[in-house]
Order: structure tokens, then sequence, then C-alpha cells
């Protein structure tokens, strides 16, 4: 079969969009997976430091403002934050490949 100049423009065209609709479906669902995965972790971390046994002394340095109970919870959004910014910096990478 023939193509002319435009049909065959045309056709690369509608080649080229449906592989980048798919390339976007496949980063899409390793993204809402990703994503999943870390809000499960989250909701699993704060599970196991919410019900930890902590001293309710008080500390030196300003602490003793915070609840003893605080500790895990400052421990476990700056493991979130540290995953995210992780998980940021891979998706970059894989994006400018």
């Amino acid at each position: 079969m023939k193509y002319t100049t435009e049909s065959a423009l045309k056709e690369i065209e509608r080649r080229a969009g449906i592989i980048r609709r798919n390339h976007e479906r496949k980063v899409t669902n390793i993204l809402t997976t990703v994503a999943g995965v870390t809000l499960i972790a989250l909701f699993a971390v704060i599970g196991e430091f919410s019900g930890a046994a902590i001293s309710r002394t008080q500390t030196e340095y300003g602490a003793f403002i915070l609840s003893a109970e605080t500790g895990g919870y400052i421990l476990t959004a700056l493991l979130g934050f540290v995953l995210g910014v992780l998980v940021t910096l891979i998706v970059k990478r894989i994006k400018n490949k």
C-alpha cells in the first residue's frame, strides 16, 4: 500500500500518540502503586509508634514543650518527607531518560 506524504505523516502522528498514551498510562500506574504502598507504610509506622511505651519525663533543650508521644509522629513525618523526596527524584530521573 502506498501512502501519500500527508497520510504517512498522519499515520506517524497517530502511532506516536498511541505510544505516548501507553507510556503515560504506565507511569501513572507506577506512581499510583508507589503512592498506595507509601500510604500503607505511613499508616503502619504511625500505628507502630502510637502504641509505643515512651517515657513521660521532661527533657532538656525545650523538648518539654511537646508531649512524649510526639516523637513518634515527628519521626514518621520525617521518614515520609524523605521517602517523598526520594520518590520525586526517582520519577524525575526516569522522566529525563
